[in-house]
């Protein structure tokens, strides 16, 4: 589990980096209102992908994980499962193209919608591949294939600069789609050496109705994480003037989301772990394990999102323009907001391990049917603050529900030790946040290079203080 976790983080580390170029070149070289027409499809995209990636991979890794099915029959069911759902994304963007020009005011977006169409294509076969190695806990391999991809998907910046200086939509489009079928290609050798292996696993055959019901309750609640996550960008484009906004949110979000890439690594690996245990009977390690990984995950993880929350204002200075600076108190709030739905997932990971979604089901129902309302709202009588505000309160308001389920269902999986690593990142944020209305930096790596000092700094204290410490990391095993 721990040398699974530590390669899942790097390549989540690689896909937001790579994400970062991406977004630097482009937010360098467009203007804020075309910028802003990028943000509006990559975050269309990145809601779609949350449905077509998240349902058929952690479905797959909860079946296989389990031992209790033949895994050539799970895979079959669950392609086709997949293939369903990838047909009705493509149907509605190609389809539904002319609509989304209009609900966003954009004529242009018709084009690009319709060849935003087969992405989700590509997407859902590479995430198969993904959910494979996830429920054979062969890790290292997913870790490779989430690696490989976003620095393949740098081709993005050479298309734009070389064939599409003028399109820089359709040079992001045609960078992701080609990045996606070369490691498709990759993840497909890697996994010929075992295919023979998975057609002797396991005696019973899965019904195609679990499958289903699996894969779409999985999807649905990722939809509800992406709605969340992502639906007050699209609001801010529709409601939001002038055009301007949309680019200056969009950068915004852009650092926001970095934790929850980030937290997605833990929820790859505690689904199939947590999930093996509670099917081998042993609900004891099972809840040591959860705790072990929502330690790590406060104690690693939350302090980067203390630190863009608390330094929002020189961060987007630095990294964008001058003028990104009006979105620093909504990133203040993004950068909280990201984390806290991270965590989200990491709890109903723990309780879908016993394969009852009921909770999951009901938290994505309430929170589909409230957010857009509420973004709405605020968006239009607050503007992009209000919206991104609004966003940090509905997360931590699922978190603190899911929490809560998994104390009353599981264990309490939130130690003193993860209390004491909040105490201490509280402090964290209002020392910086106080520094850093005296003292403005006005150089992204020298930024960078602050932010580096006072992480290890900070995890420094931790081991001195032993909150954590290397015989915890070491107790962290399990998987590949």
């Amino acid at each position: 589990m721990r040398k699974g976790l530590i390669l899942n983080i790097i390549s989540n580390l690689v896909f937001f980096v790579s994400g970062y170029l991406i977004h630097y070149y482009l937010g360098g070289h467009t203007s804020a209102a075309a910028y802003g027409v990028v943000g509006t499809i990559i975050t269309v995209l990145d809601f779609e992908y949350m449905f077509t990636s998240n349902g058929a991979r952690q479905s797959l890794s909860r079946n296989i994980s389990s031992g209790k099915y033949n895994v050539g029959d799970v895979i079959v069911k669950t392609l086709a499962v997949q293939a369903g759902i990838v047909a009705l994304f493509f149907a509605i963007n190609f389809f539904g193209a002319p609509l989304f020009g209009t609900v966003f005011n954009d004529d242009s977006l018709d084009f690009y919608f319709k060849l935003a169409a087969f992405l989700p294509i590509s997407n859902g076969l590479y995430v198969m591949m993904l959910g494979i190695n996830d429920g054979l806990q062969r890790f290292q391999y997913s870790a490779f294939l989430s690696t490989f991809y976003p620095i393949v998907k740098l081709g993005v910046i050479p298309l734009i600069m070389f064939v599409f200086p003028h399109d820089p939509v359709m040079g992001v489009e045609v960078g992701y789609f080609s990045a996606m079928v070369i490691t498709i290609v990759l993840g497909l050798a890697l996994l010929a050496p075992v295919w023979p292996q998975l057609k002797r696993t396991g005696t019973e055959r899965i019904r195609l109705g679990e499958v289903a019901h699996g894969v779409l309750s999985f999807s649905f609640f990722f939809i509800m994480a992406s709605l969340v996550l992502s639906a007050d960008t699209l609001v801010v484009k529709s409601v939001v003037s002038p055009a301007s906004m949309a680019g200056y949110y969009t950068g915004a979000m852009n650092f926001g989301k970095t934790t929850y890439y980030l937290l997605q690594a833990f929820a790859v690996i505690i689904l199939p772990v947590v999930s093996g245990l509670v099917a081998k009977g042993d609900l004891r390690q099972a809840g040591q394990k959860a705790q072990s990984l929502v330690l790590v995950a406060f104690g690693f993880i939350f302090p980067m999102a203390v630190v863009i929350s608390a330094t929002s204002r020189d961060l987007l200075t630095t990294f964008y323009k001058p003028e990104f600076t009006v979105a620093a108190p909504a990133l203040s709030c993004l950068a909280f907001s990201s984390f806290f739905m991270g965590m989200t997932v990491v709890f109903n990971m723990v309780l879908n391990a016993e394969k009852d979604t009921h909770f999951s089901d009901m938290l994505s129902i309430v929170s589909l049917v409230l957010v857009i309302p509420i973004f709405v709202v605020s968006a239009r009588y607050g503007g992009i603050t209000a919206i991104a505000a609004a966003s940090m309160v509905c997360t931590f308001i699922t978190m603190t529900l899911s929490y809560i389920e998994v104390r009353r269902r599981m264990m309490d999986v939130m130690t003193p030790k993860t209390w004491a690593v909040i105490s201490i990142n509280v402090v964290i944020w209002v020392v910086l946040f106080l520094i850093g209305r005296v003292v403005s930096v006005q150089n992204f790596f020298l930024l960078a290079l602050i932010y580096a000092v006072v992480y290890f700094a900070y995890i420094g204290v931790l081991f001195v203080a032993r909150v954590v410490s290397i015989d915890q990391l070491k107790a962290m095993k399990g998987g590949k």
